[in-house]
């Protein structure tokens, strides 16, 4: 997969500063490009602290195709918005949501049990003939084979 490909974003986005869309170096901005409302305006100690929650995220759930696809719904002003409960709630419910979608049953159906099947025992019961033991004289008394 190429990188181009590989790292964009599922929103249309357009840099105010460039009026192109923005260049993804990696991962961690997928997450930050689709979630945060204007990562523009991002200084450089704004733009590590982003990168560094991003990392947590994506170490949670390191499925690049969920993070491109999610959608909250709003736009977030800092990725440290899922380290609080309704965050939490959110991204549980987002993750749940796309794994439901993404999942796929390739189950057959059950043939029908029929009165024979229902009266039958198909469970083999195993027996173990044991020798007798010296220490079972003392206990039971004396047996016989």
């Amino acid at each position: 997969m190429s990188d181009e490909k590989q790292f964009s974003v599922g929103r249309k986005i357009v840099s105010s500063k460039t009026g192109k869309p923005p260049f993804i170096r990696n991962k961690y901005q997928v997450l930050i490009w689709q979630l945060i409302k204007n990562p523009n305006d991002f200084c450089h100690i704004e733009w590590s602290r982003e990168t560094k929650a991003a990392k947590l995220l994506y170490f949670q759930y390191p499925d690049i195709n969920f993070w491109r696809q999610l959608d909250l719904g709003f736009y977030l002003n800092s990725l440290n918005f899922f380290n609080k409960s309704d965050g939490l709630r959110k991204l549980r419910e987002a993750i749940d949501e796309y794994e439901l979608s993404k999942k796929v049953k390739f189950s057959t159906k059950e043939k029908e049990k029929t009165v024979e099947d229902l009266n039958t025992f198909h469970k083999e019961i195993k027996t173990k003939k044991q020798d007798l033991r010296y220490g079972d004289f003392f206990k039971h008394g004396k047996k016989t084979k």
